[in-house]
């Protein structure tokens, strides 16, 4: 984050009232910030588990109770079919109303709801705001660092959304983390061993969604392997070898991609 950026960003978020933090529902641990929660401390946040859709449901229910003991409210949205978002923007309009209520009790002028949408790259915070505005006002996309700088939106209802560039740290604790945080490409995959990564993928797919590699042509009882899904999908090298990089590349996209159908990459029981 440069000087001026960082000098830009902290001016901005100090007039916030409301912080939407973005995670990622598959993985709503890991995909939050540290330097997020450091930044929003003393104000009031609401946390979005984005990409709902490509979570499993009963295991996002448990995120939201787990959240809810710690006494954070959480949101799943699914910006694909704009799921979710009534509840979002009818917390929207009570919190303008509530501020302007307040202002007015105190004889000062009205004024917009200020709120802030921060995340790590990739957590789809623009898509967020676009489907909260109901139109592409602000620059989206499936890789990191889409959005440039802070640039306030404004919103029906006496309401302004400062977005950020995902310039957030992730939690990189450990190989468990990293893994999760490649599969949702908050950290590029070209940078990472895809191959190694792609085989704990598939070791978790066995454990937890093993109906979900019948959707890779996988026949019953037959190996599951890198080796197996590059046979079964026909991917040779020029050496006539089974292709592992492509195999593996196609398996993460296909599994990120929601193909072979919602899954979450952790659970609140994980962190016990």
């Amino acid at each position: 984050m440069s000087i001026m950026y960082k000098s830009d960003f902290n001016k901005n978020l100090k007039v916030v009232d409301l912080v939407f933090e973005v995670v990622d529902a598959r993985c709503p641990y890991t995909s939050r910030s540290p330097q997020v929660q450091k930044l929003i401390k003393g104000k009031e946040s609401i946390l979005i588990l984005n990409k709902a859709d490509l979570a499993d449901p009963r295991v996002t229910r448990k995120w939201v109770k787990f959240f809810a003991a710690r006494g954070e409210e959480a949101y799943p949205v699914n910006t694909l079919l704009r799921e979710g978002y009534g509840a979002v923007k009818k917390i929207l309009l009570q919190k303008a109303a509530d501020l302007n209520k307040a202002l007015q009790e105190k004889g000062r002028r009205k004024r917009d709801l200020r709120v802030a949408v921060l995340g790590i790259p990739n957590t789809g915070k623009s898509s967020f705001l676009n489907s909260l505005l109901g139109k592409r006002a602000v620059k989206s996309g499936d890789r990191p660092g889409i959005t440039r700088g802070p640039q306030w939106v404004h919103l029906h209802g006496r309401i302004s959304v400062l977005d950020t560039p995902g310039l957030m740290f992730p939690q990189l604790k450990d190989e468990e983390a990293v893994f999760r945080l490649v599969f949702t490409r908050a950290i590029d995959p070209d940078q990472q061993d895809i191959i190694h990564l792609s085989e704990k993928l598939l070791q978790f797919l066995n454990e937890r969604y093993p109906r979900a590699l019948t959707k890779l042509g996988l026949s019953k009882g037959q190996a599951l392997t890198l080796e197996s899904v590059a046979q079964v999908k026909n991917f040779l090298s020029s050496q006539g070898g089974y292709d592992l990089q492509r195999a593996a590349v196609f398996l993460f996209a296909a599994c990120r991609k929601g193909k072979l159908g919602p899954l979450s990459l952790e659970t609140p029981d994980d962190l016990q």
